[in-house]
């Protein structure tokens, strides 16, 4: 006995015997994608540049002015009174001013990911983790903020950065998505 295919049920030459599943085909428009809404593009975008904008203005507030603008390494040399919130937060052994310029530039190259959108969701656990941490180790009595902190970085890495971020046209262009 031999099953009848769908190509056999859409052209048979009766047409009185085609049924609905033979003229079934893709959805028309297709259903959108998820993370793809105008909504998701909205919250995206508000939830990276604020990340961003909050996380840009912590690594410049405690790190020292570079003079010249183009000495990508002066960008990351912390105050002195970072370096020693540093060697109260991570107590041991180890270079407390490298500690400390390794943080900078961490929160620094973040801040530039979330605003254009590329690797969100790492940037989103990230923000999680460094939220939990603050609140756990650093200071308890502001959990409130890293509450809020921590919401938004696992928003991000839940979701990621929404239709107008390079993660999403790179995964679109790559058919991964």
């Amino acid at each position: 006995m031999q099953t009848e295919t769908r190509f056999d049920r859409l052209f048979r030459t009766d047409a009185g015997e085609r049924d609905a599943f033979a003229l079934d085909g893709p959805a028309c428009p297709p259903p959108p994608r998820p993370g793809g809404t105008l909504i998701d593009a909205i919250t995206g975008l508000a939830i990276r540049l604020s990340l961003a904008a909050l996380l840009w203005r912590w690594a410049r507030s405690n790190a020292q002015t570079p003079r010249d603008w183009t000495d990508l390494m002066a960008w990351a040399l912390p105050e002195p009174g970072f370096v020693a919130a540093v060697s109260y937060w991570l107590p041991g052994g180890g270079d407390q001013a490298f500690a400390a310029a390794a943080i900078l530039a961490a929160v620094s190259l973040v801040a530039l990911a979330l605003a254009a959108g590329l690797l969100t969701r790492i940037a989103g656990f990230l923000t999680l983790a460094g939220a939990l941490w603050y609140a756990v180790f650093i200071l308890p009595e502001a959990w409130t903020s890293a509450f809020i902190l921590a919401a938004l970085g696992l928003y991000l890495l839940l979701r990621g950065g929404g239709p107008l971020s390079i993660d999403f046209a790179t995964l679109r262009l790559t058919r991964f998505h």
